[in-house]
C-alpha cells in the first residue's frame, strides 16, 4: 500500500476484475485531488516529524501495542530510533508490515513495549531480540516482472516475529472473528520521536481512528482508516506496522496493521487530509498469524 504505480499503469490492468480496478483509481484520484487542496491550505503541520502520529496523545493503555528498533548488534539496536511498531499475538510473537524487517535484514531487531528507549517508564520493558520471522508468502519484497501490481500495491504486508523470551506482564492482542466493521471504535497506536538527533527516546502515542470501508485486492484484505480528532500517521520511521486495535486495553483486538497510504505523497503527516490509509485486516490473515504463533510456541 505504501507504494502505487501511476494510474495509466492501473488503467491498462486487463483482467476480470477491470472495470472495478478502474472505478477504483478513479475514486483515488478524486480523494488524493482533495487532499491536496486541504493539505495545500494547511502548511503548519509540513515541518511535522516523519515519525510522528501526528495530533496522538500519550497513551499506556493497550500495552500489547509496541515497537521494533535494530542495529549491527543487540546494544546498537536498543540504542536505535523506533523503526516500525508491532503487536504482542503471543507471549513470544508479534505482528508488523513485512517490508519493515525486509528493509534492514541483516540487523539485530528487538521489540519493545510502552515508550521506547525508557524501561523505567511505567509499563515500558526491556527489548527482546527477535530471533525468527516469517514473512507472508505472497508478498513481493521486490517487483516481479514489469508491472507487479503486488509489489506496488504492497500486497500481503505482513510478518509474525518469534522472540528470544516471552514479554511477562502483558496480555497479547487477540485476532478478531469477523471484518472490522465501519465506525470510529479504533484506535491508531503510533509513536512521537524527538527530531533533535541526541535522543532515541520515543513516546507512544495514540488517536482515535475511524474504519472507512474493506476492500479486498486481489486476495488482499485490507481496510481504510481515517484518523479523527485531526491526526494523521505518517510514513516509515515508527507509524507502519502499528495497529488499529479496539476492545479492552488490557484485552485487546487486534484489527490491522498499517502499511502506508495511497495518497502518501500528499497527506503524508497532513492533519485532517487522511482518509485512504491501508491497513493489513487482521481477520484476513488470521491462518497466518496463527502459524506464526505455533512456531512461537515451538521456542519455548
Amino acid at each position: 500500500m505504501a507504494i502505487v504505480p501511476t494510474v495509466g499503469e492501473c488503467v491498462e490492468m486487463k483482467d476480470d476484475r477491470g472495470i472495478a480496478r478502474r472505478r477504483f483509481w478513479g475514486a483515488l484520484v478524486a480523494v488524493s485531488a482533495l487532499a491536496a487542496c486541504s493539505s495545500a491550505e494547511s502548511t503548519d503541520d509540513a515541518s511535522s516529524s516523519a515519525n510522528d502520529l501526528v495530533g496522538g496523545r500519550p497513551d499506556a493503555r493497550w500495552p500489547a501495542a509496541g515497537y521494533l528498533v535494530h542495529g549491527a548488534t543487540f546494544d546498537a539496536a536498543k540504542r536505535a530510533p523506533v523503526s516500525c511498531g508491532a503487536t504482542l499475538v503471543a507471549p513470544n510473537v508479534v505482528v508488523t508490515a513485512a517490508h519493515c524487517v525486509l528493509n534492514a535484514s541483516d540487523d539485530v531487531w528487538a521489540f519493545g513495549t510502552g515508550d521506547a528507549g525508557c524501561e523505567s517508564c511505567g509499563r515500558s520493558s526491556m527489548p527482546v531480540a527477535v530471533v525468527s520471522r516469517q514473512i507472508h508468502p505472497q508478498f513481493h519484497p521486490a517487483p516481479e516482472g514489469r508491472l507487479d501490481v503486488k509489489y506496488y500495491l504492497r500486497n500481503f504486508d505482513v510478518a509474525t516475529l518469534v522472540l528470544a523470551a516471552p514479554i511477562r506482564g502483558i496480555t497479547p492482542a487477540a485476532l478478531p472473528t469477523e471484518k472490522a466493521a465501519a465506525g470510529c471504535d479504533y484506535h491508531a497506536i503510533g509513536y512521537h520521536t524527538p527530531q533533535d538527533g541526541r535522543t532515541s527516546r520515543a513516546q507512544r502515542v495514540s488517536a482515535n481512528a475511524c474504519v472507512e470501508f474493506n476492500v479486498n485486492l486481489g486476495g488482499d484484505p485490507i481496510f481504510e482508516v481515517h484518523p479523527t480528532g485531526n491526526s494523521a500517521l505518517c510514513h516509515g520511521d515508527g507509524d507502519e506496522g502499528s495497529p488499529a486495535i479496539a476492545g479492552d486495553p488490557d484485552m485487546p483486538l487486534l484489527h490491522g496493521i498499517y502499511v502506508g497510504s495511497v495518497t502518501q505523497g500528499l497527506t503524508d503527516c497532513q492533519r485532517g487530509t487522511q482518509f485512504l490509509n491501508g491497513y493489513e485486516a487482521m481477520f484476513g490473515f488470521r491462518d497466518f498469524v496463527e502459524a506464526g504463533i505455533v512456531e512461537g510456541q515451538k521456542a519455548l
